[in-house]
């Protein structure tokens, strides 16, 4: 068993009760200690997605996510190992790791079994790699879902959002021609990336029909709001369509609906090497600190971020060459 860390506190996020952000409390705990075969994580970063502010609203949801009080919360991290259990083979304190922990993720330290970690490489932050869990799973799961290659006309919805815009770009780098709906402010974005930006609203599909004469070839949601009864209006074959928000229309159609469960640490590490090395973007919208969780959710909720939302721990540093230097801020 490796030397015990010298700090006995560590935070965590929590919530006792559901309800809005006004629910997430700050707790404070003894450092964690790996058990055998386990690691240590000191978390640097830490994704902010939808799915965590519905399971802490006690919503109904589809998905059967076991649910009980009190619990942690937060799923995607990232960090450095800090502690190894005995027989944690094949890694070492310092190494900076990255991947997704139900309930645990919003801390300071997390202890996890390591299969589950995926290195950090070269060229990507802490800051991107600790938002990249379940927008990136799901984004590589959704567009090979469709199989998306060159001579497809692509629309996917929400293309500004933490999923969207991944997904939007890998089918770019897959040659595909790919639309997509954002806000008018998120438009100039998409078209550096590759992506033809189209508004929300009634005139959608006039727009769509007018953009794409000959008929879209796929649809990939991942947003919900009717994107997929519009699809199958506009005559999308059901099987070409692929939704990872309307739960309600994969009832009702005989559509897809393959999300983040499909897709593992192989694929997790591709995404990740693709923005390390220039190949994708992953805009981040806000950075705020643990202790702001609260004001963190409250921008998710209100549905107007680009990118993703990611909170901090204050010691943690990070750098794009695993050098330890700049603090991520």
């Amino acid at each position: 068993m490796t030397p015990e860390p010298a700090d006995t506190a560590s935070r965590r996020v929590v919530f006792r009760r559901f309800g809005g952000p006004e629910v997430l409390e700050i707790e404070h705990r003894a450092v964690p200690h790996p058990a055998r075969g386990e690691v240590l994580v000191r978390v640097a970063a830490a994704g902010v997605n939808p799915v965590d502010w519905k399971l802490f609203s006690g919503q109904p949801m589809h998905d059967p996510y076991e649910r009980s009080l009190p619990s942690g919360n937060g799923y995607d991290f990232s960090g450095t190992i800090e502690a190894l259990g005995d027989g944690a083979h094949d890694w070492w304190i310092g190494d900076r790791v990255f991947g997704g922990l139900r309930y645990h993720a919003q801390a300071d330290h997390l202890v996890i079994d390591p299969a589950a970690l995926v290195r950090v490489p070269q060229g990507l932050s802490l800051l991107e790699a600790g938002a990249l869990n379940v927008t990136g799973r799901t984004a590589v799961a959704s567009v090979e879902s469709q199989k998306i290659a060159a001579g497809d006309v692509v629309l996917v919805s929400g293309a500004a959002g933490g999923v969207g815009i991944l997904t939007a770009q890998l089918c770019v780098l897959r040659g595909a021609r790919v639309l997509g709906t954002a806000g008018p402010r998120n438009h100039a974005l998409l078209r550096r990336l590759g992506i033809e930006p189209l508004a929300h609203g009634d005139a959608l599909a006039h727009h769509l029909r007018d953009a794409a004469p000959e008929g879209l070839t796929a649809v990939l949601d991942t947003v919900g709001h009717g994107t997929v009864d519009l699809a199958l209006a506009l005559g999308v074959p059901p099987d070409r369509i692929n939704t990872v928000a309307d739960y309600d229309a994969r009832a009702r159609h005989p559509i897809r609906g393959v999300g983040g469960a499909a897709a593992g640490a192989v694929e997790l590490a591709l995404i990740a090497q693709l923005i390390a090395d220039g190949h994708v973007e992953l805009p981040i919208d806000s950075v705020h600190p643990l202790d702001e969780v609260r004001e963190a959710y409250a921008r998710s909720i209100s549905g107007r971020a680009t990118g993703k939302i990611v909170l901090t721990t204050p010691s943690a540093s990070d750098s794009r060459d695993g050098s330890g230097n700049p603090p991520v801020r």
